[in-house]
């Protein structure tokens, strides 16, 4: 296959297939972002406090975890593309029933198993394309990720859109958005599953596991994935309920960070054949510890939230992707060492949303947005001392060539 033709050098099967995968991504980016928008709403609807309604972060992200970490191990054992279907479906029903909950505790079950539809299907998607392009993925993942972000770009707008048309009806909202999974849907079950190659294929001899830094990387996973989907989970619900803008310009503003999230991600594709990983990801956590800095220092003005949420969605846009491409450089990725960055992901968006929900309805917006300071801090001190291994580690290496 050739490098300059990716997209025209592909079988028909394979176009098909990365087609379909686009949809099904665009549907992982509404389930991740929609909680965002849905937060005053659902918590109208089941009579809870924001502080209690921010614990459907924690059920959805539970739900996202296991389907996450379990989600390997069901691949290697059933057909890739029925699997993601039952996930699609699974997120099709209980999308229908989350507007139809008025128990508190039945909208965090319902949102549990939605997430676990969410993340079998967002774990599916990387496993089906590792093995179609095996060493050659890296510019379709990159462009699948650039399809999540637009998932999430465009769901506060649909969601604002209906319940302005239909009067606040929860149930038109959530219909909407899941008729978009049905392509998807219907693709996946149409086409031909990828083969498990992976089955087939000797593991080499891996040098021995570094668990310190795999320690560190997780920290990073936790800490910058975590603020990136507690801000935009909160940012919405923050600017309405503080009065820095009406409901629509707030929607607008969710809108903003998943767009420039996207537009990050797009920035990075030529950046990263000139800039080391991480290289990008520092610069990325500093940005987003600025940015923070600077929402602290005017924390109700219109304009600096505008700016913010722009800032935010480029700072975080990268993190998770390039980490990815950093621990790579520094260790053999098993499927082992893997799912523990995808544990330290999930966790980071199970628990921080939910402790930054708790803040906020405890102390205040501000001291929320303090929380995710501290957390943004954490993950730059990490990756700090990360990127300093890599330097002392290169010149080691360079150290000892010279003297051979």
């Amino acid at each position: 296959m050739e490098k300059t033709g990716l997209i025209s050098d592909l079988s028909p099967l394979n176009k098909h297939r990365l087609l379909t995968y686009a949809i099904c991504y665009f549907a992982v980016g509404i389930g991740v972002s929609a909680l965002g928008p849905l937060l005053p709403f659902l918590a109208e609807n089941v009579s809870v406090s924001l502080g209690q309604i921010s614990f459907v972060f924690t059920a959805q992200n539970l739900g996202y975890l296991i389907g996450s970490v379990g989600g390997g191990w069901l691949y290697d054992r059933f057909t890739s593309h029925r699997l993601m279907a039952l996930s699609l479906a699974l997120m099709v029903v209980m999308g229908l029933l989350i507007p139809l909950m008025s128990w508190f505790y039945a909208l965090l079950l319902i949102l549990f198993f939605f997430g676990l539809g969410l993340g079998t299907l967002d774990v599916g998607e990387n496993v089906n394309l590792v093995w179609i392009f095996k060493e050659q993925v890296t510019p379709y993942m990159n462009a699948l990720h650039f399809v999540f972000g637009m998932g999430g770009f465009f769901t506060p707008l649909i969601i604002t859109t209906m319940l302005a048309w239909t009067g606040g009806s929860l149930s038109w909202a959530m219909r909407v958005l899941v008729l978009l999974f049905l392509p998807g849907f219907i693709g996946l079950l149409s086409l031909e599953s990828p083969k498990n190659l992976a089955k087939n294929e000797g593991e080499g001899a891996r040098k021995p596991l570094e668990y310190g830094l795999i320690a560190l990387l997780i920290l990073v996973f936790f800490f910058a994935v975590g603020v990136q989907i507690g801000f935009g989970g909160w940012i919405f619900t923050y600017v309405s309920d503080l009065g820095i803008a009406d409901v629509r310009a707030a929607s607008v503003m969710t809108s903003v960070f998943w767009g420039c999230l996207t537009l990050g991600r797009l920035i990075a594709i030529p950046v990263s054949k000139k800039v080391a990983p991480g290289s990008m990801v520092l610069f990325n956590c500093a940005l987003l510890v600025l940015v923070l800095g600077l929402i602290l220092i005017w924390p109700l003005s219109p304009a600096m939230m505008w700016a913010g949420s722009a800032g935010m969605g480029l700072a975080t846009s990268i993190i998770f992707p390039t980490l990815l491409s950093f621990a790579k450089t520094q260790m053999d990725l098993s499927g082992k060492v893997t799912g523990m960055f995808f544990l330290g992901s999930s966790l980071g968006m199970m628990l921080l949303p939910t402790l930054f929900g708790q803040v906020f309805d405890a102390y205040g917006g501000y001291e929320m947005m303090l929380a995710m300071f501290a957390a943004a801090l954490i993950a730059l001190v990490t990756m700090s001392l990360l990127n300093s291994k890599r330097i002392q580690k290169n010149t080691d290496e360079q150290e000892v060539k010279i003297q051979a």
